[in-house]
């Protein structure tokens, strides 16, 4: 059995009402829920959060526990109503003492739907990509490289580079003193009523879209002509069409970009389930008097500095101590009046509608074209939710295509308005001279 402290972003996180990753995917054959049982028990040593429960101590402190007795909760469900699903698993509440911290639901049909959902405090939107994969390997009788080691998790011993000057230490050490002489408590009880209360207020809705082969091709092909990344290049038509669709709003250039922190460890996980994210949170105000892509070069420029700049800058929460972080996640729920955690959550962003949205692009997702027993036909997610953001758009590319999601919550959006922004996206590509 290991054993680990939770500490910074996943620590965080365990207090949250809304922290779930979900993600599907269909295969074009029938998957049975005896050979998914057999695949995800063989992935148990390479993907070792998949047996993983949370344990409490005293002193407010948390734990990883890898129990290899615990096994991931696998359903099969007749329903077709796949968004019903998805919301409903965005609200599921894992039982995080008991554990496991994931599970996976299996539809049936003509083709076999599987879908993922898992506690964001164990994983990123890419832990679950390399699920899907492996999962379609050994399903279709590949062999999957496999090495048993202590898992990986992204900490300050971990990262390469300092992520505190001296001032914001001392300043985080101070708040750390003041706190450690209080008793934080955040009971099941509380944990439970803070989640009814909060899927009460927040309606999620969910959206998916992809884009042709042709038209990935054209959206691609017009970045490398004008010198922007194709996350940069969405990153602008999402801005420019958010504006021509919602107005111009308070929050109109307030953005959440995350990024994968798996290449930039000293120790590094590979493909293995983990959290591993981080975000920047860049001003990006759409000049309506500058062309569309002249509006890209200037965002590309300043999303590429600030990668280089302040990428793990996130990461200073590996110096909060467990009870300032609870603190701060009862203030957001209005538990407590702290002004410290009051500046900490307006600084960082947190507060409600902070951003118009979060993008993650995950990339170009690489099949495997040998394994034709089970060939993944389309990918959508991570599907997440928050307070911080209006709309969360994940984007991904496979079988050429790129494939898009957009949740968001019906009591501050209206659905009609989510659905005007396809069409508007590909008419910016179209037009080059835009």
């Amino acid at each position: 059995m290991f054993k680990k402290e939770i500490k910074g972003g996943p620590r965080f996180l365990i207090r949250s009402t809304h922290a779930n990753v979900v993600m599907y995917g269909m295969f074009e054959t029938t998957i049975l829920k005896d050979a998914l049982e057999k695949a995800v028990l063989l992935l148990a040593d390479k993907h070792q959060l998949l047996n993983c429960h949370i344990e409490t101590e005293k002193g407010n402190k948390a734990y990883y526990v890898i129990d290899k007795e615990l096994s991931p909760e696998i359903n099969t469900s007749e329903f077709k109503d796949i968004n019903k699903i998805l919301t409903n698993e965005l609200k599921h509440r894992f039982d995080l003492e008991k554990g496991p911290l994931i599970r996976f639901t299996l539809l049936n049909q003509e083709e076999t739907t599987l879908i993922i959902n898992c506690h964001h405090a164990i994983c990123d939107g890419m832990s679950l990509v390399y699920l899907f994969k492996d999962i379609a390997k050994i399903l279709s009788g590949e062999s999957i490289k496999i090495e048993r080691k202590k898992p990986v998790f992204l900490e300050l011993e971990n990262i390469p580079q300092r992520v505190a000057n001296p001032i914001s230490k001392f300043f985080i050490g101070l708040m750390n003193k003041k706190l450690s002489k209080e008793t934080i408590s955040f009971s099941n009880q509380l944990s439970q009523k803070l989640h009814t209360d909060y899927w009460k207020e927040y309606k999620p809705q969910i959206i998916q879209f992809k884009f042709s082969k042709e038209e990935t091709a054209n959206i691609i092909s017009q970045c490398k002509q004008n010198n922007v990344s194709v996350n940069t290049g969405l990153v602008t038509a999402f801005l420019y069409t958010d504006n021509q669709v919602f107005g111009k709003k308070d929050n109109s250039g307030k953005v959440i970009i995350t990024d994968n922190l798996r290449t930039y460890l000293k120790d590094q996980p590979g493909e293995s389930l983990g959290y591993f994210v981080s975000t920047l949170k860049p001003y990006l105000k759409y000049n309506e008097k500058k062309t569309f892509w002249k509006n890209g070069q200037i965002f590309h420029k300043k999303i590429e500095r600030l990668l280089k700049k302040d990428i793990l800058k996130n990461q200073i929460v590996d110096l909060f101590s467990s009870n300032l972080l609870d603190v701060v996640m009862l203030n957001l729920f209005g538990q407590r009046e702290d002004k410290i955690a009051k500046k900490i959550i307006k600084k960082a962003g947190m507060y409600k509608n902070y951003a118009t949205f979060t993008i993650t692009n995950l990339g170009l997702i690489k099949t495997d074209d040998n394994s034709g027993k089970l060939k993944l036909k389309t990918l959508f997610g991570p599907m997440a939710v928050s307070e911080a953001m209006e709309k969360f758009i994940s984007v991904l590319t496979i079988n050429n295509e790129l494939h898009f999601s957009i949740c968001f919550n019906e009591n501050s959006v209206d659905q009609e308005s989510i659905l005007k922004i396809k069409e508007p996206i590909l008419q910016i590509f179209d037009d080059s001279t835009r």
